[in-house]
């Protein structure tokens, strides 16, 4: 729903804001004398001014918290409390000496005294980096906050706006700390316990309490996965690069410091208890991803004590309007018996900020705010590693009131982060908008839009993209599907679709029955039968799933295709995190659409009686192995959020048996592997690396047709400019690979980098033969019709496949042109299909 109204847009009329306003003086605790240029802040908000020359002060805010503290060089730093609730109110300050001496700075001829610093914290990480904690965990409070922002006057105009905007009184208006006027859309607020060992690395995460108000926000259980503990702001500057978005980040205090950014040395100042040195660093090149701010370096241990970063707006980024982290850490002490010394530094605030937009200049933007608060720190005890195999445990009472509770986390955990005046206006705002009817119809649709469901109580009817398609069989096709979720069953899940083609006039089906027996370790047994349309090559299984491809593969002439009756009986288990086994028990026919005829007696040449039918019945387990990967259930669904650049492993042995109805004994091995990884300012590299083998002698259809892509539409992982089935192959190896060079070249040349053009490239090979015995199937017998079966392609197994491709991401924020090459086995195509080496292909993603 949030991206929905991002696209559509709205805001809520204005109102004049509280001016809350803070006088006072400070002083020499024991000479009375001004303190000038003092530092007065509010505790727990970036809000603060300088005391004049002599030493007095004034501050407006627009909320206040329950303190304030003043630091000032060469005095300790002094909290007192504030009346959070008053207009006007003066608070004077008397500030002690701290009688703190600061290393000596040794600054070389020429250099700049900036990177002394940074180079002896590169030095000392390993005494402060958090990766050098055997175990730590916490409690985190986590507020996240949602709304919508910078609405123009054409957006006024939107029929769905003007709705809200009857709806919404004078007084629903809220104002950020930049004058924006905001529409609340989400708020809320979650703890949790988060644990971590290092070795081996292990992460566990408790959510304990959530309680959340937004627009299209039903599911706490997802809601505080997603929301909760510390999947939003786990940022360690320690690190070379800091994902956001999707993107990575140089850190400016990471190795590469020099070549990303300019530094210069502001002055010491005191954070807390420590005497720091300010950073300042801005990037070199304003279209790298990079940050503007401040870092404070604590100048006795050389540690990261402090840090404050924004996205400049020339970055070659999408939809960001500005996205700023800041971020406290302290020092911890060591838990382990009979150590009482310091262990390293975790962060104890973090707070981000990211204002995104949609396309054009027009479009509506969005505000979110994440504000995580870490207590009641141990460090060095690991817990058993099986302790961690549950990476996000929603606690049963995650989403139960209990206002006696969250009184207890603003008083012991949030503190001055816990929900202020400001926030529970934007609760009522928000229950407000969600009884509009307008309102409700758009959380419909977004919802439709985004999950390709719709959802009827304990049913999901969809998904969308299924619904109608044209083709060269069945003419108009219609499907109408459904699967049942939690509210149906959290143990029983079902599935099932009809669909009907004009053209043929036939019905086709699809069922399945699922029983999950549990969610730690994933552990499901299930049946599924189907009778329908296929196309040789581009089964679900074997395009890994791309449910958009799929559903256009069902568009315009049929070539392979054929139906298919297919059971199956399926275990998968999950016994050790990471390791997925899956065991199948299946069969399914091949009944071809096109001109095909195989020998189904070869060792008599061509007095063999041909057949177009195959019954295959078999047998599989699988492997997939998938370290460091993080899900998260959305009911009765488990939903990966990837494997942080680890490889994805999956191994399949599969065995053919006429025991089990088959028309053939066979053994088939298949592997794939695919990962992500990140080459420092080069970019980033995809590959997705796979093969098979199979020693038995069986028809085509049973081998391995290789997945080409004859359409203008660009796919991933397939063969652009090879056509469907034109090569088949008893054993292969195949490698995609996908680099994406970011703004390495485009950033640089005038002109060209304020379109935020991103290169990208790829290379495609495919080796692959196929024995003799296999070929001899193949007939060259005219058929009844008097044309002959169609043919597959055979490589040769010394000359690989190869495409190369070369293009242009990032049009308009949303197109990706690319020139595909095909550059062998060119000439006269099989089965009187054309070859055609080059063509231009597109596609549409939404990224930042």
């Amino acid at each position: 729903m949030v991206f929905w109204l991002l696209l559509i847009g709205g805001v809520s009329p204005t109102q004049a804001q509280t001016i809350y306003k803070v006088t006072g003086l400070v002083t020499d605790a024991n000479t009375g004398e001004p303190i000038p240029f003092a530092s007065v802040a509010l505790v727990g908000r970036r809000v603060g001014v300088l005391t004049d020359e002599q030493g007095r002060y004034t501050l407006n805010a627009k909320l206040l918290t329950d303190s304030m503290a003043v630091s000032s060089l060469g005095y300790k730093t002094l909290r007192r409390a504030i009346d959070p609730e008053r207009l006007t109110q003066a608070v004077d300050f008397k500030l002690e000496s701290a009688g703190n001496a600061l290393q000596e700075v040794t600054v070389r001829a020429g250099e700049n005294p900036a990177w002394r610093v940074l180079r002896q914290l590169r030095k000392n990480r390993g005494l402060n980096d958090r990766k050098r904690l055997a175990a730590y965990e916490y409690d985190s409070y986590v507020k996240t906050e949602i709304a919508l922002s910078h609405v123009t006057e054409r957006m006024r105009k939107n029929p769905l706006i003007k709705r809200i905007n009857e709806a919404m009184s004078k007084q629903d208006s809220i104002v950020d700390d930049d004058g924006h006027r905001l529409l609340p859309l989400l708020a809320s607020e979650s703890v949790s316990r988060y644990y971590f060992r290092s070795s081996p690395e292990r992460k566990r995460e408790d959510i304990r309490k959530t309680r959340i108000k937004g627009v299209a926000v039903d599911d706490a259980g997802l809601s505080s996965q997603l929301l909760g503990g510390t999947n939003l702001v786990s940022q360690n500057f320690y690190d070379n690069y800091i994902p956001i978005l999707g993107k990575d980040f140089a850190s400016p205090v990471g190795d590469n410091w020099r070549g990303w950014y300019e530094f210069f040395l502001a002055d010491t100042t005191q954070i807390g208890d420590h005497i720091c040195y300010e950073i300042q660093f801005d990037p070199k090149r304003k279209e790298d991803l990079a940050f503007i701010g401040k870092a404070w370096i604590d100048t006795t241990t050389f540690a990261l004590c402090q840090i404050e970063t924004r996205i400049g707006d020339q970055a070659n980024l999408n939809y960001v309007r500005g996205l700023t982290i800041e971020q406290e850490l302290e020092t911890t002490t060591d838990s382990t018996a009979g150590n009482s010394g310091t262990a390293g530094w975790l962060p104890v605030s973090i707070k981000l900020t990211a204002n995104l937009t949609g396309v054009g200049k027009q479009s509506l933007g969005m505000r979110a705010q994440v504000t995580l608060r870490n207590s009641n720190i141990i460090v060095n005890r690991p817990h058993p590693a099986l302790f961690y195999e549950q990476p996000i445990e929603p606690s049963d009472t995650v989403a139960t009131t209990n206002e006696a509770y969250w009184h207890a986390v603003q008083r012991n955990l949030a503190g001055p982060d816990s929900l202020s005046k400001e926030d529970q206006k934007s609760r009522q705002i928000i229950d407000k908008l969600r009884a509009v009817p307008a309102v409700k119809m758009a959380e419909a649709v977004g919802e439709v839009a985004i999950t390709g469901f719709y959802k009827v109580g304990g049913l999901d009817l969809g998904p969308y993209p299924y619904l109608f398609a044209v083709n060269s069989i069945e003419g108009l096709r219609t499907r109408i599907g459904f699967r049942t979720n939690d509210q149906f069953s959290r143990s029983w899940i079902f599935r099932g679709y009809v669909a009907y083609g004009t053209l043929d006039g036939q019905f086709k089906y699809g069922a399945e029955a699922d029983y999950l027996f549990s969610r730690q370790h994933w552990t499901v047994a299930g049946v599924r039968v189907a009778d329908d349309i296929e196309r040789l090559g581009l089964t679900p299984e074997l395009i890994g799933g791309n449910r958009i491809f799929y559903a256009l593969s069902r568009f315009g002439r049929v070539r392979g295709g054929y139906e298919s009756f297919q059971k199956e009986v399926f275990f998968k288990t999950e016994p050790v995190k990471g390791v997925l086994i899956t065991a199948m028990l299946g069969s399914r026919t091949f009944d071809p659409y096109f001109n095909f005829l195989y020998k189904a007696q070869p060792e008599l040449g061509d007095q063999s009686p041909l057949r177009s039918e195959i019954n295959d019945a078999f047998w599989s387990i699988e492997a997939r192995l998938a370290r460091k990967e993080k899900y998260i259930m959305d009911g009765n669904e488990r939903i990966t959020l990837g494997t942080k650049r680890a490889p994805i492993l999956t191994i399949r042995y599969t065995h053919g048996a006429k025991s089990l109805g088959g028309d053939y004994n066979y053994d088939r091995i298949t592997i794939r592997a695919q990962q992500t990884f990140r080459l420092g300012t080069l970019g980033r590299t995809t590959y997705l690396l796979s093969a098979g083998y199979t020693p038995s002698t069986l028809p085509a259809p049973l081998l391995f047709p290789h997945i080409g892509n004859p359409t203008p539409l660009l796919t991933t992982n397939t063969f652009n400019r090879m056509n469907y089935y034109e090569f088949v192959s008893d054993q292969f190896v195949a490698i995609h690979v996908q680099h994406r060079f970011e703004g390495l070249l485009f950033n640089r040349i005038p002109g060209i980098r304020k379109l935020n053009w991103r290169l990208i490239g790829n290379v495609d090979a495919l080796w692959g033969t196929q024995s003799k015995a296999n070929q001899s199937l193949e007939t060259n017998r005219l058929l009844p019709n008097g044309q002959r079966s169609v043919r597959f392609g055979t490589l040769d197994p010394k000359i690989p496949y190869m495409e190369l491709g070369y293009g242009i991401d990032n049009i308009f924020k949303l197109i990706r042109i690319q020139a595909i090459h095909r550059l062998n086995y060119l000439g006269d195509g099989l089965n009187g299909i054309p070859i055609n080496s080059f063509a231009l292909k597109a596609s549409a993603t939404i990224s930042f």
